[in-house]
This record gives structure tokens, C-alpha cells and sequence, in this order.
């Protein structure tokens, strides 16, 4: 088994990254968050379902009043 360079996407401003197995997984910067998904479709439904992520796009997080 060689060496593979892990797949990613953003969504929503979360990394979503392809791992061995194969199975997928959401990250907020260096925190993953939830389970391993199977499908990306799955980790991308996910991600989307999450408030949009600022930290990702090198944005302050704000509270807005």
C-alpha cells in the first residue's frame, strides 16, 4: 500500500477531507466535528447543515447585535 495526499474540499467554510478507507471527514480548522462519513455527499450534507464557518476564510468571528 503506498502513500496517498488526502483529497479536500471546503463547504460552508469547513475543510472536508477524504481519508483511507475510504471514509470522510468535517473539519472547523484543526477540530474535526462529527462522525466519519461514508459517502462525501453525507459529510458535505453535514457541513452544510452547520453555521457557516468564518475561521476557515481567515475572518474574525463576530457577535452580531
Amino acid at each position: 500500500m503506498g502513500w496517498k495526499t488526502p483529497k479536500f474540499e471546503y463547504v460552508n467554510g469547513y475543510k472536508i477531507v477524504e481519508v483511507e478507507g475510504p471514509a470522510f471527514k468535517v473539519y472547523d480548522g484543526d477540530r474535526q466535528l462529527g462522525d466519519d462519513f461514508p459517502y462525501p455527499g453525507e459529510a458535505a450534507a453535514y457541513a452544510t447543515s452547520l453555521p457557516r464557518s468564518s475561521t476557515q476564510l481567515g475572518e474574525t468571528p463576530r457577535n452580531i447585535i
